[in-house]
């Protein structure tokens, strides 16, 4: 499979290039990020108009302006893209949902196993102290872009569906 990552020079897209670079059925042909670089061999892209190669998906680990940018190359091209990036306003996630109408996308405030079983978790929990004042406080390295972070507000998602939008949770 040919994969471009986008936000490959972040933390989180050279976390992706290594996974992609120890699975022989993976290939990464490209990146997408605010400079022109090489990566394992491969071009990345500051400018989208310059991406030649065509993959057969995009993982995005990047910022909100680059997801906006990213996924109209994808939509353009039928491209099925994974977005991880988090911080979107109502008004961005809507133009999100509109491309999900005729693109796949599949996407998530967090992609770990571990937090996705706790959003789980937590929405079984929440009926169960639906009387009850909930917070949630986060802590992050000091780079941390979006506060409260897309996790925070997953799970805050998660107590409110559960409990059928009744309650206000804390952020913090």
């Amino acid at each position: 499979m040919n994969i471009l990552v986008s936000g490959a020079l972040g933390r989180m897209g050279k976390e992706i290039i290594s996974c992609i670079e120890k699975d022989e059925d993976l290939n990464l042909i490209c990146g997408f990020d605010r400079e022109d670089s090489v990566v394992c061999g491969v071009p990345v892209y500051s400018n989208i108009s310059e991406i030649k190669e065509i993959p057969d998906v995009i993982i995005d680990f990047s910022h909100v302006h680059a997801t906006l940018e990213i996924i109209k190359f994808a939509k353009e091209r039928h491209i099925p893209i994974v977005i991880a990036t988090t911080g979107f306003n109502n008004e961005q996630q809507k133009i999100i949902e509109e491309y999900s109408k005729s693109l796949p996308i599949f996407k998530s405030a967090n992609m770990s196993y571990d937090i996705n079983l706790m959003c789980k978790l937590v929405s079984q929990i929440a009926p169960l102290l639906s009387n009850s004042d909930v917070e949630i406080t986060e802590t992050h390295h000091r780079n941390k872009v979006d506060a409260p972070s897309g996790t925070a507000l997953l799970l805050a998602d998660s107590i409110n569906e559960a409990l059928r939008w009744k309650n206000e949770i804390c952020l913090q």
